[in-house]
């Protein structure tokens, strides 16, 4: 029997991960030519490619890449997703959906940005050949055009201008090219919610992470409902992930209850917007400070929320059947934040919230094989 024929027959079984695991059976019985494609939203941990890269890396190793999501332009420092180069020139305005009292269009990106003149420009260059580039923008009766240009060829004019303000999705095929630019035309301001970068691996997998620093689940509040909606369907992931909590576990003063419900509506959110797909909520990974809490050594402490925040994220994932991961537990449990600061070499930066690309890759090897234990992929498969 073949790999191939035996992942056929092996039966995924993992309580809240039986629709991922379907698609990546499907995948590997060659029914099948759309990537497997992962969302993951949340917080600081998120932002960067120090754990994502690892969950990226594994899928994409296995399945082949097929390109992924990024944010629209340069949102915030040290943005630098692995294997492009990004560079932002010109009178753009970014816009976060960090701050309690930020208006004005977002999507799962939590970030826009807005120019109207033509030396506004933003320029990317991949590592490797471009199949095809998605852009999501936001459009209404005062917009412009956006020109984008693939390589060398003459750019492309795309009309975000309509009667009705809304969510607008371009998908523009590219021929192997590793250039592109995109500008305003002059025309109207241009509204950026963000892009996606495609490669021509069949069925491939693609892993589009969103993160804001300093994030708690209460940022997706100030998110268009609407436009979320249209983005996660347009996506149509197999996985979604949602890694909050961090944050709101060092909140002294969450409202426990407040923090379950706007959890429990986020999730429902998700799963109204792509019911095919299988939901993950993150329970935080351990942290530390110098103040309030349980001591762990050096006078540092554990936040007393923590734990109840995964306890929250716990329930919501059991009562809306989804799957739930404890981050802290994987560390090792309370206290483990200060053990991987002060392990030899470090694990997490000093201020014992932060995870270095060592232990982000331990965290990102840990929740792969969890997500995909049970999954009747060929490297699982008997026969």
């Amino acid at each position: 029997m073949t790999n191939r024929a035996a992942a056929a027959e092996c039966m995924p079984g993992t309580p809240g991960l039986e629709k991922f695991h379907a698609a990546v059976k499907e995948i590997e019985a060659g029914e099948r030519k759309r990537p497997l494609t992962v969302l993951h939203l949340g917080d600081s941990h998120i932002s960067l490619d120090g754990f994502t890269r690892g969950l990226r890396t594994r899928w994409q190793e296995w399945f082949g890449d097929a390109g992924r999501g990024l944010m629209p332009g340069i949102p915030f420092r040290y943005y630098a997703p692995d294997g492009y180069t990004l560079v932002m020139t010109g009178p753009w305005d970014v816009f976060s959906s960090l701050p309690a009292d930020a208006k004005g269009p977002f999507g799962i990106q939590g970030f826009r940005v807005e120019a109207a003149a033509r030396k506004a420009e933003i320029a990317l260059a991949s590592d490797t050949p471009l199949s095809g580039i998605e852009i999501e923008a936001y459009g209404g009766p005062e917009t412009g055009a956006i020109l984008l240009a693939l390589g060398n060829a003459a750019p492309l004019r795309l009309q975000t201008r309509q009667a009705e303000p809304g969510y607008i999705r371009f998908r523009v095929p590219a021929a192997n090219v590793h250039e592109v630019k995109l500008l305003p035309a002059g025309s109207g301001p241009v509204v950026l919610l963000g892009w996606a970068m495609l490669k021509p691996s069949t069925p491939g997998a693609r892993y589009d992470s969103h993160g804001i620093v300093a994030a708690t689940a209460a940022v997706t509040r100030r998110w268009d409902a609407g436009i979320v909606r249209a983005q996660i369907a347009a996506l149509d992931p197999d996985l979604v992930i949602l890694g909050y909590g961090t944050n709101e576990g060092f909140n002294n003063g969450l409202d426990m209850e407040a923090y379950r419900a706007l959890v429990d509506g986020l999730a429902g959110l998700v799963m109204e917007a792509t019911p095919h797909a299988s939901l993950v909520l993150l329970g935080p990974f351990d942290g530390a400070r110098q103040g309030s809490g349980a001591l762990c050594e050096g006078g540092w402490a554990t936040p007393p929320k923590l734990d109840a925040v995964r306890s929250a994220l716990r329930d919501v994932a059991a009562a809306r059947k989804s799957f739930f991961w404890d981050g802290g537990a994987a560390m090792g449990g309370r206290c483990a934040a200060e053990r991987w600061a002060r392990a030899e070499p470090p694990l997490m930066f000093a201020d014992r919230v932060h995870l270095r690309a060592s232990g982000g890759e331990l965290l990102a090897a840990s929740l792969h094989e969890a997500l995909m234990a049970g999954a009747c992929h060929e490297s699982d498969a008997p026969g």
